[in-house]
């Protein structure tokens, strides 16, 4: 049963993040060629802001989903009930800090922003109308941790894929019509309000004694425990938000919003590809964490090697499609060749997302482990790493200077991860585990370089089904020689094992 949820879960957050792409494209279309790349690095700006605003949610949402593993395997409702109270409670109060943090930085925002084609005035409605998104959120959002608990996020895939599909649509309509982004947003927050309202219904219906046990406490020792987390997790989450979220606050300031906006559309693409496999891994956590609540060590080590073995599958073919085609399809179908970057940029930024999907098995492992505490350290580590290294070399290296401090950032937030999940929760297995990832990373590289060679002998500019020969070329190539250096190794005969033995539980 455990599998069949993972599997769902998979399938449905895969396919919303694959339509979201669709959708999320033609959005980004048209916001650069209706209102330029100015208006688009603005906006990436704003959300990063807002997203280290938010750092003040303290992580709950994650403690009381990990401590809801246990009570949910149980069947204990009261504390069920317990913990969804004070997630209640406290996502008021986050709502309300949001919303007085965002006002205090609003007067300075349109000084972190160089976009000299709008007006103050213009730059603090868009941030006001992100805010007020924000703080919304919290009102009704935290009834889908329950659901993420349960194993059931498959019911949150979907939602929020029609939402998105809504959100984008409305983006492009009104843009073509009006050119009033501030109309769109507004209408997207309606929107968001809506699916909130759905959800919150469908849980209350589901887990009726949610409403019936609303006035329920939570148990001292579990208010004790979660804190505990909290505590660990404040910490992770606002240093990994730093991270995610500093690129864009540079650039802008050094280079200026178009080329935030022009660095905007190339991680719109990494990044899109980055959310499938991180719907992957979000999926399966839950899952991991009922299998760790009665399952031994070696078994544990095992699951993390067939995890790893399953992302390094995809991660390899992501890598060798992006590297050669991400400037075509930029330059050629999407946008138009004034908005492409040089080679050396785009291959920091296949190793940027190399770096950030092969982490996502050690994240899911830290996560569904609770090895809080650890995760805490590695943040700010890799938050101060990002900023530093970005910073020295932002002036001599330009662009490519900002993607190397992220790429620094991420591989030592690999290498923390490895160690601490083999010192606290593994304890063996780790020159099994090493010896795996550099065969792994050395194939991505030899199966990068081959697909580029590939796309250079293939290719026919501007020509739509060259494109897509190239993209199945390189994509099938490696598929296959995967397949046939792997297909008789113990680890794929292990993965055929868990998926047999999932079946029958």
């Amino acid at each position: 049963m455990q599998l069949k949820n993972a599997v769902r879960n998979s399938f449905f957050g895969v396919l919303g993040q694959v339509i979201l792409i669709i959708v999320g494209f033609f959005s980004q279309r048209t916001m650069n060629l209706l209102m330029g790349a100015e208006l688009v690095g603005m906006n990436g700006v704003i959300s990063n802001v807002i997203v280290i605003l938010s750092v003040s949610e303290l992580g709950i949402s994650t403690a009381v989903v990990y401590n809801l593993y246990g009570p949910i395997a149980r069947g204990d409702e009261r504390q069920i009930a317990g913990l969804m109270n004070l997630y209640r409670k406290a996502y008021y109060v986050f709502s309300v800090v949001i919303m007085g943090l965002g006002m205090l930085v609003m007067p300075w925002i349109p000084s972190l922003i160089n976009a000299p084609s709008f007006t103050t005035g213009y730059i603090r409605q868009i941030y006001f109308l992100w805010l007020a998104r924000t703080a919304l959120s919290y009102l009704l959002s935290y009834k889908r941790s329950i659901l993420i608990a349960d194993q059931r996020e498959y019911l949150i895939s979907i939602a929020n894929l029609i939402l998105n599909v809504v959100n984008y649509s409305t983006i492009i309509i009104v843009l073509q019509l009006t050119r009033n982004y501030a109309l769109a947003l507004t209408l997207n927050i309606a929107a968001d309000m809506l699916n909130n309202v759905i959800l919150a219904i469908y849980v209350n219906r589901k887990y009726p004694f949610l409403v019936a046990l609303r006035k329920v406490p939570v148990g001292q020792n579990m208010l004790s425990k979660v804190v505990g987390n909290i505590k660990d997790i404040f910490v992770q989450n606002l240093f990994e938000r730093l991270l995610s979220s500093t690129d864009n606050l540079i650039l802008s300031g050094f280079f200026g919003a178009v080329m935030a906006g022009l660095y905007t559309n190339y991680c719109l693409i990494g990044d899109s590809i980055f959310y499938i496999m991180l719907a992957l891994a979000n999926a399966i956590q839950p899952t991991m964490a009922h299998f760790f609540l009665d399952s031994e060590e070696e078994k544990n080590f095992e699951v993390l090697r067939q995890v790893t073995f399953a992302f390094f599958f995809v991660n390899a073919a992501a890598a060798g499609c992006v590297f050669p085609l991400i400037s075509l399809f930029v330059g050629d179908f999407w946008l138009t060749r004034d908005y492409v970057l040089g080679d050396f940029f785009v291959l920091l930024m296949t190793v940027r997302l190399v770096a950030m999907s092969m982490n996502l098995p050690l994240r899911s492992m830290m996560s569904a482990a609770g090895l809080f505490a650890q995760e805490k350290v590695t943040s700010v580590a890799v938050s101060v790493t990002n900023l530093v290294i970005s910073l020295l070399l932002a002036r001599p290296l330009g662009l490519g200077g900002i993607v190397l401090g992220t790429i620094a950032a991420y591989a030592l937030q690999f290498i923390c991860r490895v160690f601490f999940l083999f010192k606290n929760f593994l304890h063996h297995g780790l020159k099994l585990y090493l010896w795996d990832l550099a065969k792994y990373f050395a194939l991505i590289v030899l199966e990068t370089g081959a697909a580029k060679a590939v796309t250079n002998f293939l290719y026919r500019e501007g020509r739509l089904y060259s494109f897509l020969l190239c993209g199945a070329v390189c994509g099938l190539m490696i598929c296959a020689v995967n397949f046939l250096l792997f297909c008789r190794s113990d680890l794929a005969r292990e993965c055929i094992a868990l998926w047999k033995n999932g079946e029958k539980q």
